[in-house]
C-alpha cells in the first residue's frame, strides 16, 4: 500500500477498518441463525481491496462525482440521468410505523407504559417527536433524522421485548427469531 496513492490508501483503510461494521449497521439484520441484508453482505477480499488500490484515483473521483469509472460503464446499460444521478441513502421507509396500518405491535412497544417499564426513553418525547413526525416535509432532513431517532427507539423497545422482556407488546411469533430456534422470545 505504500506506493498506492493516499487517496487509494485512505479507502482501502476505510474498507479494512469500517466496511464490515458498517455493513452491518445499516444493512444487515438478525433473522433468525443468518444475517439478512438488503443483498447478500459482500465481505471484503485481498483481492477486492488490492484492485481498488491500484487504479488510478482519476477513475474514482473526478472533480467532486465519486465512482467516476462506475457511472462509465453504468451508461452502457442503464439511462445517463440514472448513471449519474447523486447518492442516497438506502433504507426502509421509516415514517410508515408512525401513520395509519402500523402493526399494533407497534404502538404498543411505543405506549407510555412500555417506555417507562424499560425505562431508556422519555415517553413525553417520544409522543412528542411522533406528532412532529406527522408535519413534517416528507424527504426533508428535519423529517430523516426524526424518522431514524424514532426507528432508534422502536429498534431499542424491540430488542427489550426479545431479550429481556416478552410483556411490552403482543408482538408476532414469526418476529421472534430466538422462539424459532428454541433460545428466547416471547411465549
Amino acid at each position: 500500500m505504500v506506493r498506492w496513492h493516499p487517496l487509494n490508501r485512505a479507502l482501502a483503510l476505510g474498507a479494512k477498518v469500517m466496511l464490515g461494521g458498517m455493513l452491518l449497521l445499516c444493512k444487515g439484520r438478525p433473522g433468525g441463525n443468518e444475517l439478512v441484508g438488503r443483498d447478500a453482505l459482500p465481505v471484503p477480499r485481498r483481492s477486492g481491496v488490492r484492485l481498488p488500490g491500484e487504479l488510478s484515483p482519476r477513475w474514482k473521483l473526478r472533480g467532486l462525482r465519486d465512482k467516476y469509472i462506475l457511472r462509465k460503464m453504468a451508461e452502457r446499460w442503464v439511462p445517463k440521468e440514472i448513471a449519474w444521478r447523486r447518492k442516497a441513502m438506502f433504507r426502509a421507509p421509516m415514517d410508515t410505523f408512525h401513520l395509519e396500518g402500523a402493526p399494533a405491535f407497534f404502538e404498543q412497544l411505543l405506549s407510555a407504559e412500555a417506555l417507562r417499564k424499560t425505562g431508556y426513553f422519555d415517553p413525553a418525547a417520544v409522543r412528542h417527536w411522533r406528532t412532529a413526525l406527522l408535519h413534517m416535509r416528507h424527504g426533508s432532513y428535519p423529517r430523516t433524522a426524526v424518522e431514524m431517532g424514532l426507528m432508534g427507539v422502536t429498534a431499542t423497545q424491540l430488542w427489550h421485548q426479545t431479550f429481556i422482556d416478552p410483556t411490552l407488546a403482543d408482538v408476532p411469533e414469526k418476529a421472534h427469531p430466538l422462539q424459532r430456534v428454541g433460545l428466547g422470545g416471547a411465549a
